[in-house]
């Protein structure tokens, strides 16, 4: 997860990468590709991103490192040097130490003492302090060699050689002495009028093995100072000549040097105890440590569970956005997908709710723990200042010295800052003046703890006060003498950084969220598996429901579980047998239906030619009785188109002899003008009706003559039926070519087609007169389109109607018109 925070860039590319390479996946590869498959991509994605990353991170990390220990070689200690400059100050002004180096006689011993418990406590016993008065003609004893050197030339010799100034206005140096640790050393000059020579402070301090410190100073200088908060994530050491000098972090290191490396090499990498050691050598004596647990398997995993989730995200995100770009209000989630989103769902409202109450939790347990601890401090604090101050009457100006030397000793020990204020809110002593002195805040006490403690008598009050925008604990409680009356109002103020707080909730919510982050892979994992257990039968039903078919044989489902599942297959089931019964009777039902539809429509099929064989008799009748000049070749043509509708009608019989079936549809080239032709000469002579044809020669079709023959046959009587009988008919037959096409239009002035059933002219079964069977213009639908022809018809109603229908050319053929007109 921190691998990640560091490699933002990376990400952006990867997110770039997979985003696009989802959208051009799900657009053209979402019907190809299962959703298992899909998955499969976003977990090879995760596992190299991860790689990637894992590996990235760990050389850049390497980096830091190498750069933090370089630093560490030359560290200094910033709120010490802060501090310097008003402790000299002081210490300049202090009339205790004038007085005593004023002295021919004086106590070292006595003048170490104060100094270290009225200027060095507190903050610095993170160091070792020494004290030295040098004077003229002053020498030193040096324990280690074991002989006196002049006072003077030992210290400035060491600040030459290793002295920086920390600041323009102080006398106090850092001594960059490369002993493993962090070393200042300080000078305060006293001058005396009554001796012709100076007296000099010289102050050493070393630093030493402790931890962080609390009090004004660190929390006062946080914010102002620079630090590298990135070394909190190390553990560190420093080891001088083989011995161990300092450490911090969670890391045991052993008090000898053991870590082996190359002589040639001044950092190298070593793995031990479960860390990754970076050893520095900075020269022969001094090495500097820095170390940083491994990655384990449980990293990993987390962090797998991270970039899965992200990918898994950023890939349904895709996938929304491609699929439903613009229907999001429609949009709709699968039976699966409700499974795996519902308890992915579940888990992560689980997740808000658990760390939301955690966090909430460990706040409150966390200030808890800070009352508690605050108030058994003030209460060991209270405990000593009764032994010691118990049989006072009063706290006098006389003893304020004598006191604010308990408060520094008593903070040393309690390891807290400690503040003693009068019966008015004054302060009275503290055992960190400096701050005060500085004015970095008011002596007088808080107004709401001084309205408990003197107004409302409140025997403990703790509550929270801030410094600028620093905030702090600060508990209140009034000190007693053994008569029970109250000498003062004792303050401790405890300073816990929120950044703890903020780094103990932190930790907290890492923890939670690393445990839910591999949940939340095992559960995705599982949702998948068990949305596709539980859709897997519904995926089979649907299959099953998609192959049902009435004519072929279905097979049922096997499913042994009882549960809703099991019910739905066993209706299904059911329903399979159900539908074989009622396909039987349908199967039976159909056969009778269409006995019926056969017998209507070769019914029909008989009409057709029986009507132009009623005319041409009749025409023949007429002839012979008129004696007409031309009766043989009457009788011929008469005669032949008989015989033509007989093999017609006798064509049918056959056909419906073999079970039924209509003649078979051939493809043949045919004359298509002789055929209108011979149309023509049956109806040309139908009672009141004129009818004219415009033929156009040498036009050849692919059709079949006979079917051709219906055609015509079905579209002239149509045409004759629809004009009324009180009206002069008119009807005009027209063949032209169009394209690759001819086209055949039958005009006639009937009474047209009513607009309400335009929409069901060419519907079998639907008829507008009396007596027909509405098969008429379906079948020619039916044989047109049969051999790749259109057909239509135009229509004003109440003035006539032009039925036309459009076949293939066989061949390009040429020709004129001939216009031939017969009227009765």
């Amino acid at each position: 997860f921190h691998a990640m925070g560091h490699q933002l860039n990376i990400y952006a590319v990867i997110f770039f990468l997979v985003f696009t390479g989802s959208v051009a996946g799900i657009r053209y590869f979402r019907y190809r590709y299962s959703y298992t498959l899909q998955i499969l991509m976003v977990l090879l994605i995760s596992l190299f991103s991860l790689a990637f990353i894992t590996s990235s991170n760990h050389k850049k990390e390497k980096g830091i490192r190498e750069v933090i220990v370089v630093n560490l070689a030359n560290e200094r200690d910033q709120v010490a040097e802060f501090l310097f400059e008003d402790i000299e100050y002081r210490m300049r002004q202090d009339s205790f130490l004038i007085n005593s180096l004023s002295s021919v006689y004086y106590d070292d011993f006595e003048i170490y003492d104060y100094i270290g418990a009225n200027y060095f406590g507190g903050y610095f016993r993170n160091y070792e302090l020494q004290v030295a008065a040098c004077g003229y003609n002053f020498d030193l004893w040096l324990e280690d060699v074991g002989e006196f050197v002049d006072c003077y030339d030992f210290f400035y010799d060491m600040v030459d050689e290793f002295g920086i100034p920390v600041s323009r206005n102080s006398q106090f140096y850092f001594l960059d002495n490369l002993n493993g640790r962090i070393s200042y050393m300080g000078m305060v000059v006293y001058e005396f009028d009554q001796h012709p020579w100076e007296k000099t402070l010289f102050i050493s301090l070393d630093s030493r093995v402790l931890s962080d410190q609390l009090g004004y100073p660190e929390l006062l200088l946080e914010g102002r100072l620079s630090g590298s908060p990135a070394i909190t994530q190390y553990s560190n050491a420093k080891y001088h000549q083989g011995q161990l000098i300092t450490r911090t972090g969670t890391y045991t290191y052993p008090l000898r040097l053991k870590f082996e490396t190359a002589e040639s090499e001044d950092m190298s990498f070593i793995e031990e105890g479960g860390y990754e050691h970076l050893v520095y050598r900075v020269d022969e004596d001094n090495v500097i440590v820095i170390s940083k647990p491994v990655i384990t398997i449980v990293d990993l995993v987390t962090s797998f569970s991270y970039s899965f989730a992200f990918f898994y995200l950023l890939y349904s995100l895709s996938l929304l956005i491609c699929k439903y770009p613009l229907r999001l209000k429609k949009w709709q989630i699968d039976f699966k997908n409700k499974i795996k989103y519902s308890m992915i769902g579940v888990l992560l409202l689980s997740l808000i709710i658990i760390a939301a109450g955690t966090i909430y939790y460990n706040i409150i347990q966390f200030e808890n723990k800070q009352h508690e601890n605050i108030s058994e401090k003030i209460q060991s604090v209270m405990v000593e200042l009764e032994y010691r101050l118990g049989l006072e009457s009063e706290l006098t100006p006389e003893m304020r010295y004598y006191v604010t030397g308990l408060l520094i000793q008593f903070s040393n020990v309690f390891y807290t800052d400690i503040n003693l204020y009068d019966l008015e809110g004054k302060l009275y002593a503290s055992s960190r003046p400096e701050v005060f002195e500085l004015e970095l805040t008011g002596e007088q006490m808080n107004p709401v703890a001084y309205s408990e403690m003197r107004i409302k008598n409140s025997a403990r009050f703790i509550h929270r006060e801030s410094i600028s925008n620093l905030s702090y604990l600060s508990a209140y409680v009034p000190f007693t003498n053994a008569n029970n009356e109250v000498l003062s109002y004792l303050n401790l103020p405890y300073f816990t950084r929120h950044s703890i707080l903020t780094k103990e909730i932190y930790t907290l919510v890492v923890a939670v969220a690393n445990i839910y982050a591999v949940l939340i892979l095992i559960t995705i994992l599982i949702a998948i598996i068990v949305s596709n257990t539980i859709t897997k039968p519904l995926r089979l039903i649907q299959n099953k429901l998609r192959e049902l078919s009435i004519g072929k044989k279905n097979e049922q489902i096997d499913y042994d579980s009882d549960d809703e599942i099991g019910n739905l297959i066993r209706e299904y089931n059911r329903m399979v047998v159900e539908l074989e019964n009622s396909a039987g009777m349908l199967a039976r039902s159909e056969r009778e239906s269409a006995w019926r539809e056969m017998a209507k429509q070769i019914a029909h099929e008989i009409k057709n030619p029986l009507t132009p064989m009623k005319l041409s008799i009749q025409h023949l009748q007429r002839a012979w009785e008129d004696r007409v000049d031309n009766w043989d070749e009457v009788l011929k043509n008469t005669t032949s188109n008989l015989i033509e509708q007989i093999e017609h009608l006798s064509s049918i019989a056959t056909a419906f002899s073999h079970f039924a079936k209509l003649p078979g549809a051939k493809r043949e080239r045919v004359d298509i003008s002789e055929a209108i032709r011979n149309v023509y000469e049956l109806f040309y002579n139908s009672g009141n009706i004129d009818i004219k044809l415009i033929d156009h020669e040498g036009l050849y079709v692919i059709s079949d003559k006979m079917q051709l023959n219906r055609i015509l046959v079905n579209l002239l009587k149509n045409a004759i039926q629809a004009i009324p009988r009180t009206r002069k008919g008119e009807i005009v037959i027209k063949l032209a070519k169009e394209g690759d096409m001819a086209l055949v239009e039958v005009t006639d002035n009937g009474e047209g087609v009513h607009p309400a059933i335009k929409d069901k002219m060419f519907t079998p079964y639907f008829t507008s007169k009396s007596g027909g069977t509405g098969l008429g213009l379906a079948i020619v639908k039916n044989i047109v389109e049969q051999y790749g022809g259109s057909v239509g018809f135009t229509s004003e109603y109440k003035k006539g109607s032009c039925f036309w229908f459009r076949l293939p050319l066989a061949s390009d053929g040429e020709g004129g018109e001939v216009s031939l007109d017969r009227s009765n």
